[in-house]
């Protein structure tokens, strides 16, 4: 009775309104959590929007108020320009205005007094109008000053920027010619060096002129530099005459007084100049110029001699870089020496010439070399590339030549330069392939045997591999007649592989009943026996991989079928090879 009696009193405590109260409170608190959390963010977000647009409100009216204010700077200073511009010109009205005034109440007064003092007063104030300090001409001439000094300085402009101006070359006080810059001068002083040293050594001539700026009539014209130098050679104590300097690359080497004679000789040098092939551009490799003027008498040379020496030649020392099909006589022929004077120059060249080995040589050098293009074809060898292939037609660790590469051939078409018939330079025009390089092919073996079932299978260690190109086990390990080994048949003349990486210690007849064999040794304890062949193809002594052929599959010695019998032995103790050959990962 007391416990139901106390349950129904906490039923009614239960429905009393505190209770209702507390428990409406407390579910009124956990239902508007998540709404003020909503409302919080939402307020803020709003909060930032109000304040990026009121910065942004704020910048739009601080950027419109300082152009505003610029703009009434502008206006403000152009009206106050205005204002003082229109007071320039309203001031001295103004002033007139007060004097005419002022002279009307003198004649008026005077006007009172009599008529002499009128026209007294008449003249002065006429007088005061015209030349007095405020009046017409002294206002005028303020005026008109500035106007006429303006347009004389234009005048002046306009007349000296018409005028032609040029650099007067004074010598001993006369003028000796008239040049557009100072450089003219230069070149001409360094010309007469050159004519004058010709024969003076370093002993030069001394010029000191006056350079004065000087304006240019319309008689009067610019000279050149050699027209200068003639000039100042002129003007010197030297014994002078008309000739024709000749220059080679712009270095004066004598002058003679008739030029024909050297044209029709060089030009009959290039005429005659013997070179077999498509040859062209045929020249002199230096410039040769002509100039025609005022030279020391001393510094002319005579026709023969001026031939002589542009015709000359001499011998000089050079190096030269072994090719790599070079020989001492391919060299000889290059550089059209003897072979005794290779050999004086390179003693040890007989012993020795390959590529790269630097060779003295003796070259001809001619005055004025020769340089021509020759055009030709040459054909050029290309090497082949070489790659290797995988191939299951080969044992894994063994490699052959699958196809042999070739090299393929191109034809150039090049021009050659020569300088005293040696090549200097060579430039290929175009080339063309006319046979495309073969590329060699390695092939790398892949092939692992197997029983030639699949289901055979052995699931050894792998330490060796399964020795005959397919075949099936006839007779296992240790059958019904002791046996030592595991028989592999297979037809006569399968291939029989060594099972591991070894040395042939044992390759023949073997009179116990193994017929021909090979045995062998795989220098860690093991050796493996291949029994009955029909052939050896591995020989005593010799090294072998896993996976190269050793043997062919026969019937020799005690045997009943063609087979390789397959023995596993590790310090001549025989163990069942079925523990050491796995074809189930290989």
């Amino acid at each position: 009775m007391d416990k139901k009696r106390l349950e129904n009193l906490q039923d009614d405590n239960s429905d009393s309104p505190a209770a209702n109260r507390a428990s409406d409170v407390s579910g009124l608190k956990g239902s508007k959590k998540p709404h003020r959390g909503f409302i919080g963010i939402f307020s803020r977000l709003g909060l930032v929007g109000v304040k990026v647009f009121a910065g942004i409100l704020l910048g739009i009216i601080k950027g419109v108020r300082f152009i505003c204010s610029e703009i009434w700077e502008l206006i403000y200073s152009i009206l106050k320009l205005l204002i003082q511009l229109m007071k320039a010109f309203v001031s001295p009205l103004r002033k007139r205005i007060r004097l005419t005034a002022k002279m009307q109440r003198s004649l008026r007064r005077a006007r009172k007094i009599s008529k002499k003092a009128y026209a007294a007063e008449l003249i002065k104030c006429a007088g005061s109008f015209l030349f007095g300090e405020e009046g017409v001409c002294y206002t005028a001439f303020n005026y008109v000053l500035p106007i006429i000094s303006a347009a004389f300085l234009i005048g002046v402009i306009s007349y000296g920027s018409g005028l032609e101006y040029g650099i007067c070359v004074e010598y001993n006080g006369k003028e000796i010619g008239i040049i557009s810059a100072e450089s003219e001068f230069d070149d001409a002083a360094r010309e007469v060096q050159q004519r004058i040293s010709y024969t003076e050594g370093d002993e030069t001539i001394d010029f000191s002129p006056q350079l004065s700026l000087k304006i240019i009539s319309d008689d009067e014209t610019f000279v050149s530099a050699s027209e200068l130098a003639d000039e100042m050679l002129a003007v010197s104590d030297q014994e002078l005459t008309e000739a024709y300097g000749i220059y080679i690359d712009g270095e004066f080497i004598g002058a003679v007084e008739d030029k024909e004679p050297i044209e029709q000789v060089l030009s009959d040098i290039l005429l005659n100049y013997k070179v077999e092939g498509n040859v062209r551009d045929i020249a002199f490799k230096n410039k040769i110029e002509y100039t025609k003027g005022i030279y020391l008498t001393e510094s002319v040379m005579n026709q023969a001699e001026a031939i002589t020496l542009l015709t000359s030649k001499k011998e000089i020392s050079s190096t030269y870089v072994a090719q790599e099909d070079d020989t001492p006589l391919l060299i000889c022929m290059k550089y059209n020496m003897t072979m005794d004077e290779l050999l004086e120059l390179n003693p040890d060249i007989e012993e020795s010439c390959e590529a790269g080995k630097i060779v003295t040589v003796t070259e001809t050098e001619s005055y004025l070399p020769i340089q021509y293009v020759l055009e030709t074809e040459t054909i050029s060898f290309i090497d082949y590339d070489t790659i290797e292939v995988e191939t299951s037609s080969l044992n894994v660790g063994t490699t052959e030549v699958l196809v042999n590469g070739e090299k393929g051939e191109k034809r150039s078409s090049v021009e050659i330069t020569y300088i005293d018939g040696v090549e200097r330079a060579r430039k290929v025009i175009s080339s063309e392939i006319t046979k495309e390089p073969v590329t060699e092919q390695i092939g790398i073996g892949t092939y692992t045997p197997k029983p030639a079932s699949t289901a055979t299978m052995l699931y050894g260690t792998g330490e060796f591999g399964w020795p005959v190109d397919g075949g099936y086990i006839s007779d296992p390990f240790l059958s019904d007649r002791n046996h030592k080994g595991m028989d592999i048949a297979a037809a006569a003349g399968t291939d029989i592989y060594a099972a591991a990486d070894g040395v042939v210690v044992a390759a023949g007849w073997n009179t116990g009943g193994y017929g021909y064999f090979v045995m062998i040794d795989h220098l860690n304890g093991y050796q493996t026996v291949y029994g009955h062949c029909s052939a050896l193809y591995a020989v005593e002594g010799q090294t072998v991989t896993r996976g190269q052929l050793i043997a062919a599959v026969g019937s020799t010695g005690d045997s009943t079928g063609n087979h390789c019998h397959f023995e596993v032995r590790y310090l001549g103790v025989c163990y069942d090879p079925a523990d050491f050959i796995n074809t189930v990962t290989n």
